[in-house]
């Protein structure tokens, strides 16, 4: 804020508008008088009074010398603040200058303005000068530098004032405002009109460069620096450049530059430095550095020490001479060194020819042994070059392993063999050297020839020589005899000379073509190949020479020394193999010798070695093993290592085969132990460790090292004890006699009743047993124990005593065990079995003390004596019961030894199914019959109530002629019951059982039921036949002549099959009755009365049989009609529901394609929906920072557009409270619909494929509500948005007022997204089985709405700290036009959004409704069709066929014309239009909401119209 020309309209200031800001930029800027510009500090309701403080920082970007400091304020100048300056970079602030009218207070200092001479000049003043209120503006303060300090007219000779004046950063620190004291009542407006405002800031000086420079210019980096002259150097000329040093720097002043002058380096060094004592001898201060071309001194003018040059302008040479060599390092002009005794060489560096180790006494002659070395010694160390073998300074030592140093050897020494024992030999005395020859001066001296590939080749002698026929082609082997094989180690290192040679009749005088010869052995394993060492002609034959050494030339393969003399040791073969040449002709061979060597006292061999053998060896090559030693391996050669005999000094051991000759009564391979019958420590190597056995007949003892007590180990059988006194385990006696006479021990006699593995089976003196098994006991477990019986010396333990094991409820207490042969328990009364554990037949329930009771089965109703052994129930004949079968079950009749007969009283005549013991039954009014199974006369039976009726009055008089007509019959039968002359009294006139109720009482009776079993065979039949024309109708509209279905039309064929067979089955019942003759009348004469009652009662028997078979015919009939009846069920039950599925598939795939439309707009919706919610939150962070810095204006100005803002959310909210009954209206509806549809799903189990096909459309319906909370979350941005803007509206009332309103709006919205989300979660999850992930997916989209508010919130946060920092109001009010316009598109967006929620919702609600009325129909169609199936089910053998089959008819045409309207389904479609209806109610409430945002968007942009033009500016 800040004052203008007097101006009373305060302004704001925002630092982040180039337009609306006053930051440091305008203190250094050009301006007028008239329109200033100023840096403006915050005001005093920010805090900035004392003791806080602004501080005001200019970096200068080097050090400069400051002359004075100006500045011009705005406002009034401070009451206190201060200049301070840095002299250097990063230094520390130096106070520059106080201005205070309280400087003691404020600074701690005094008030002066100058100082007196020899004071210290680089102290700050402190002055009052500027420090009063006034002017209110354009107040000046100048602060010189120099002003009040002596030596300011000296200035270049003052270095103390010179540094004064050096400032690289200067601090202006503004510590206290001056005020007119009104800033103590702290009134916010009084505050805010306190601040510090500078319009002008200048500093006068010049760049530091301590007068070596006219100018400063950037550098490279940009920094400011010094265009040094006088070649100076440094940021601020304050040193000479490197090569300027010949005297000392000193600024330049007026009367003198002082420049810097060059070194005097004699063109040899670029470097120097200042010297200051050659300044002072000289006049000349410049010292060179790193003189080139070795040369010195402080203008490089001389050679270093030990250099030379051959001219004096040259450059100078190291002189090198030799330190030990030369008699002084200084050489002459030509670099020649002065060389000491037997020293040679230019510079002294080596010693003459036969002398060595140059040091500092001259060169020392050389010693080498000219037989182990090679050449002269080093001249340099004086070590001589030794051949392979040799060692020692001198060479004149062979290497540990070798011997015999001599000078033809050409590795100097020879290996020592020793057969791998030792590597220590010297060369052996008393070995002659030999020759193994052959000259052939006797024939072919066993010499044999070969061809790889052939036979051997023929050899022939002839004149001192050998030969065979050779074409040149092949190689020709010479295979050479028995002296030149076996053991030849003493030829290694010697000498092969052979002489062989090739005529071929063409030679001529130029000489012999050689041969190429090569020497194979063959021996230990190994096989080598070699090259002839030396082959010359001689004498027209050729001479080849071969070394039998591993390290001649041509050796294939390498061999160590060892390994070669291993082979000479044991030579197997040894071929002289002549190579294929062009020569052809007479292959001869004249002569072959092998140096060798044998003891005796001619030229000494002394290649032959003596070995130093280790322990355990002996013999000139360590051949042998030494006494007490053997062979690690049985019969091994010499090569086998020595390891000494393991005899423990009781004998020797062969040397090869290492078999112990123990001495000194010790025994084993290695002596090791004592002999049986001694004892002793073996091991200790004296001829007494093995001492006799104290014990029986020399048997084996050991000495017990602990006690060194002698217990004998092999006792005799039967004996134990360290001296066998003891009978052992299982035994008893006296051996010793130490308890009496001497008895020997015998094994005990216990009848193998013990474990003998056990210890102490019986008394080890007197044999009594101790350990009886097997439940035996006696001195020799002889008997059982008590309560165990068996044979204790049976030999098996299975056969031994065994447990009497007697049940304790069936013993008797008085007597225990049981007999102990057989085992027999002593039992209770009427109690069996060897353990006294059952009762015996015809008794039950064993007790303790009393025994078994008796059963007392009844003897006619049972059919055993024997009952159930706990419970005491007998078993019945049929139809009996009762625990003693004394009675006739519920239901049956006729108590009599074959059991009890059924009742078979008619389920719906009688009132009771027990009968009389005649069997008849009682019957309901109505029902007459023994059974009660039909109607009496003048009576019908009812279909709908299953009663008799009585019939009209008109069917009296017929009943009275009936009655009539049986009473005369009844007459009749009693008559003909009458017994006759020779029958006797009490005989029945049948000869049977006395007449019961269920016989046939005469002919007429039974002739009139053949009749009603015809009646009923033809009933069935028609019944039959009407189903058959049915298949026929249903396999004719299945079209199974025309390949229909196959499971239904094999069904059909089987249904059709089980018709026929019941038909046959009738028709052969029907044949049977037809042919059954029955007497209508029975013959009566008086005096035959007896023979006419036995055939009356043959008939009987034979109407029984005849009845018997036609009931089984008929049952079996019954059976194939029910079965087929069955199959029809299915078969109609499988149509009409196929029928009904199908309907409803039909309806259901048209929803589905809704669905699958509906979908790919949902999809569609979706991502618009995110793109939209993505601009939305960006909109509405860009909305609330521009609305935020609305906000910013001044309280006074916009009270009126607030209480407007204020009336406007009064409105949204009475909006919000009038759309919540609608919505609570519509959710109350949804959660009917939804809990009557899930109620009615639970009962279908049929349709599974349809229940996920809804679930399918469940998942789009709830993410459907997703999408809706997705929107009611960025209604809660847009609340939160407007939040932030009602809280930095108006004043303190006014906020007050508005929160309220804005917490009670939000609440309600907040409060009514939940429960909407709470209640769609509900209805969805309660309508299917997966309404788990339908409640998953909410808790995502609430976490998603709660994301969206932390983000919402986040925004306000932000725009909180922009309003605190916000200091200018920049808003423009066409950028807020357009901020607005977006967000009523979005708002549109937002609504379309809406109305596809609602439309999937609606959509949904259609499909539940549709389910439920489908489903509602359905089960009442299942209904009717059980209904129907049990009806046919239940048929038995009467009239009700044709009426069960017409009345089902006509129920299955009822279910047809029903399945064919569209029934309950025209109306639920109205209903669900209805609810549409009513959702389109909902929308245009929606638009009326979008309508009063519209219309909060046009009062903003008022306000944003009766803001003053400069903000809108």
């Amino acid at each position: 804020m800040g004052a203008q020309h007097g101006s009373a309209l305060c302004h704001r200031c925002d630092a982040s508008d180039p337009r609306q800001h006053h930051n440091a930029s305008f203190l250094t800027d050009f301006h007028s008088q008239e329109e200033s510009t100023w840096w403006q500090s915050q005001s005093m309701a920010f805090g900035i009074q004392y003791p806080n403080s602004v501080n005001i920082t200019l970096h200068l970007g080097k050090a400069y010398e400051i002359t004075y400091v100006r500045l011009k304020f705005h406002t009034s100048r401070p009451e206190s603040f201060a200049i301070y300056k840095r002299s250097r970079a990063e230094g520390p602030w130096v106070p520059f200058q106080f201005y205070s009218a309280s400087c003691q207070k404020t600074y701690g200092k005094r008030p002066r303005q100058y100082l007196r001479p020899g004071e210290d000049e680089q102290v700050a003043f402190c002055s009052d000068e500027f420090s009063d209120i006034s002017p209110l503006s354009g107040g000046n303060v100048a602060f010189s530098t120099l002003e009040g300090r002596p030596s300011a007219y000296n200035f270049d000779g003052s270095p103390a004032l010179q540094e004064w004046v050096t400032v690289t950063d200067l601090l202006i620190s503004l510590n206290r405002l001056n005020t007119f004291g009104d800033d103590i009542f702290k009134d916010p407006k009084v505050l805010q009109s306190y601040y510090y405002a500078i319009s002008d800031f200048s500093v006068g000086g010049r760049c530091k460069c301590n007068g070596h420079a006219s100018e400063c210019a950037p550098d490279e980096a940009g920094q400011l620096v010094c265009v040094c002259q006088h070649h100076t150097a440094g940021t601020d000329c304050q040193r000479c450049q490197p090569f300027y040093q010949d005297r000392p720097w000193a600024r330049g002043t007026a009367e003198a530059a002082n420049e810097c002058l060059p070194c005097n380096c004699s063109g040899r060094s670029e470097e120097c430095f200042y010297d200051r004592e050659l300044f002072r001898l000289s006049g000349h201060g410049g010292h060179c550095l790193n003189c080139r071309d070795n040369t010195a001194g402080p203008r490089c003018e001389s050679c270093r020490q030990n250099y030379y040059r051959w001219e004096p302008q040259g450059a100078c040479q190291p002189c090198h001479c030799h330190p030990a060599g030369s008699l002084q390092p200084q050489c002459d002009h030509s670099g020649t060194c002065v060389c000491k005794a037997n020293v040679t060489g230019w510079k002294c560096e080596r010693c003459k020819d036969g002398y060595h180790s140059l040091s500092e006494g001259g060169c020392r002659p050389c010693t080498c042994d000219p037989a182990g070395s090679v050449g002269t010694c080093d001249p340099n160390t004086g070590h001589c070059t030794c051949k392979e073998r040799v060692e020692g300074h001198l060479c004149n030592r062979c290497q540990p392993g070798w011997f015999n140093l001599q000078p033809h050897n050409a590795i100097g020494c020879t290996s020592c063999f020793c057969y791998g024992h030792s590597s220590a030999c010297r060369a052996a005395d008393g070995y002659e050297e030999t020759h193994i020859l052959s000259d052939f001066s006797q024939g072919l001296e066993g010499w044999t020839a070969t061809s790889p590939g052939t036979t051997d080749l023929p050899l022939r002698w002839a004149g001192r020589e050998i030969f065979t026929e050779w074409d040149g082609e092949e190689p020709v082997d010479f295979l050479a005899p028995e002296k030149f094989l076996q053991n030849q180690r003493l030829s290694y290192g010697q000498l092969l000379s052979v002489l062989l040679g090739v005529e071929n009749g063409t030679r001529t005088k130029t000489g012999v073509p050689l041969l190429q010869v090569q020497l194979l052995l063959e021996g230990e394993g190994m096989k080598i190949t070699m090259s002839s060492s030396k082959s010359q002609p001689q004498h027209g034959k050729q001479a080849v020479t071969f070394r039998l050494h591993e390290a001649e030339e041509g050796v294939e393969p390498l061999l160590s020394a060892f390994s070669f003399q291993r082979l000479l040791s044991n030579l197997t073969a040894l071929h002289l193999r002549v190579s294929p040449s062009p020569v052809r002709g007479r292959l001869s061979l004249s002569k072959v010798q092998l140096t060798s060597a044998r003891p005796g006292p001619g030229t000494r061999a002394g290649w032959v070695e003596e070995c130093t053998c280790p322990v355990g060896y002996t013999g000139q090559f360590c051949q042998s093993c030494a006494p007490g030693f053997k062979r690690e391996i049985p019969f091994g050669g010499p090569f086998v290592s020595c390891v000494p005999c393991t005899c423990n000094q009781h004998g020797d051991c062969h040397p090869l085969t290492g078999h112990c000759r123990c001495l000194h009564n010790t025994e084993g391979p290695s002596c090791e132990r004592c002999s049986p019958g001694f004892y002793g420590n073996p091991f200790q190597g004296r001829s007494d460790d093995c001492k006799p056995c104290p014990c029986p007949g020399r048997s084996p003892c050991t000495e017990v090292p602990s006690s060194g007590e002698v217990v004998c180990t092999h006792c005799p059988p039967g004996q134990r004890g360290k001296r066998c006194e003891l009978c052992d385990d299982g035994f008893f006696g006296d051996p010793l006699g130490q308890r009496g006479p001497v008895h020997p021990c015998e094994p005990c006699q216990c009848h193998g009743n013990v474990d003998l593995n056990a210890v102490g089976n019986c008394d080890p003196v007197s044999g009594r047993c101790l350990r009886c098994l097997y439940n035996t006991m006696g001195d020799h477990c002889e008997r059982c124990q008590p309560g165990f019986f068996g044979d204790a010396l049976a030999p098996s333990p299975a056969g031994k005593c065994a447990l009497c094991d007697c049940n304790p409820n069936g013993s008797d207490p008085r007597l225990e065990g049981c007999d102990p042969g057989t085992g027999q328990c002593h039992c209770l009364p009427h109690v069996t079995g060897r353990t006294c554990r059952q009762c015996q037949p015809g008794y039950y329930g064993l007790e303790p003390t009393v025994g078994c009771k008796s059963c007392e089965c009844h003897p006619t109703g049972s059919r055993e004596s024997g009952c159930h052994m706990l419970t005491g129930q007998c078993s019945c004949q049929p139809g009996v019961t009762g625990k003693k079968c004394d009675r006739c079950q519920h239901g049956f009749f006729g108590f009599s030894a074959r059991g009890c007969r059924a009742c078979n009283c008619s389920p719906l005549g009688s009132i009771t199914p027990q009968c009389h013991e005649n069997s008849t039954c009682l019957c309901h009014p109505g029902f007459v019959g023994y059974k009660c199974d039909r109607c009496q006369a003048n009576f019908f039976l009812d279909p709908l109530s299953s009663r008799c009726q009585q019939c009209p009055a008109c069917y009296g008089l017929v009943k009275d002629e009936a009655d009539r007509l049986k009473a005369r019959l009844q007459e009749m039968e009693e008559w003909l019951q009458k017994p006759g002359c020779d029958a006797h009294l009490g005989q029945s006139a049948m000869l049977g059982d006395a007449p019961r109720g269920d016989g046939l009482p005469s002919p007429q009776l039974l002739r009139g039921a053949w009749a009603t079993l015809l009646v009923q065979m033809g009933q069935l039949a028609g019944a039959l036949n009407t189903a058959q024309g049915r298949l026929t109708n249903a396999s004719r509209a299945s079209s199974c002549s025309h390949h229909g279905p196959p499971k239904t039309c094999i069904l059909l064929s089987e249904i059709g099959a089980l018709l026929q067979s019941a038909q046959q089955e009738m028709l052969h019942a029907a044949d049977t009755l037809a042919t059954t003759e029955i007497l209508q009348e029975i013959p009566w004469q008086p005096t035959n009365w007896s023979r006419w009652a036995l055939e009356a009662q043959a008939l009987s028997k034979s109407h029984k049989n005849s009845m018997a078979q036609v009931q089984a015919v008929v049952g079996r009939a019954l059976r194939a009609s029910n079965t087929s009846s069955e199959l029809l069920r299915i078969l109609l039950e499988g149509n009409a529901t196929r029928d009904t599925q199908g309907e409803l598939e039909a309806g259901y795939e048209e929803i589905q394609r809704a669905q699958e439309e509906l979908g790919a707009g949902m999809a569609e919706v979706a991502v618009e929906a995110r793109r939209a919610l993505t601009a939305v939150e960006q909109a509405h962070a860009d909305l609330a920072e521009r609305l935020l810095q609305v906000a910013a204006l001044r309280q006074q100005v916009l009270p009126m557009e607030a209480g407007n803002l204020a009336q406007d959310l009064a409105v949204l909210e009475q909006a919000a409270a009038a759309q919540e009954p609608l919505a609570q209206q519509a959710v109350e509806a949804s959660r009917a619909l939804a809990a009557g549809l899930g109620l009615e799903l639970q009962r279908i189990r049929g349709f599974e494929q349809l229940r996920g096909r809804a679930g399918s459309a469940h998942d789009m319906a709830t993410t459907a509500v997703s999408r809706g909370k997705a929107v009611l979350s960025d209604a809660e941005s847009l609340l939160a948005s407007l939040e932030g803007m009602k809280k930095v509206l108006g004043h303190q009332k006014s906020q007050a007022a508005l929160r309220m309103r804005m917490a009670t709006v939000r609440d309600r919205v907040m409060v009514d997204a939940q429960k909407k989300i709470r209640q769609a979660g509900k209805t969805l999850g309660n309508s299917l089985s997966i309404s788990i992930t339908a409640q998953k997916t909410a808790r995502e989209a609430e976490q998603v709405s709660e994301e969206s508010a932390k983000r919402a919130r986040a925004v306000l946060q932000e725009s909180k700290q922009a309003l605190k920092h916000a200091s200018q109001l920049t808003t423009r009010a066409n950028e807020t036009q357009k901020e607005l316009s977006w967000q009523e598109h979005m708002a549109e967006k937002l609504r379309g959004d809406l109305e596809e929620v609602q439309q999937v919702g609606s959509e949904v609600n259609e499909m539940a409704k549709t389910l439920q009325e489908a489903q509602g129909s359905l089960m009442s169609d299942i209904e009717t069709l059980n209904n129907l199936l049990n009806s046919l089910g239940n048929l038995e053998q009467d009239t009700e066929v044709d009426a069960v089959l017409s009345a089902g008819r006509l129920q299955l045409e009822q279910l047809w014309l029903r399945l064919a309207t569209p029934g309950p389904l025209a109306s639920q479609l109205s209903q669900l239009q209805q609810e549409a209806a009513r959702q389109q109610e909902k929308i245009q409430a929606f638009e009326s909401d979008l309508a009063e945002i519209r219309a909060d968007k046009q009062n903003l942009e008022d306000i944003l119209r009766s803001l003053p033009e400069s903000c809108s500016q």
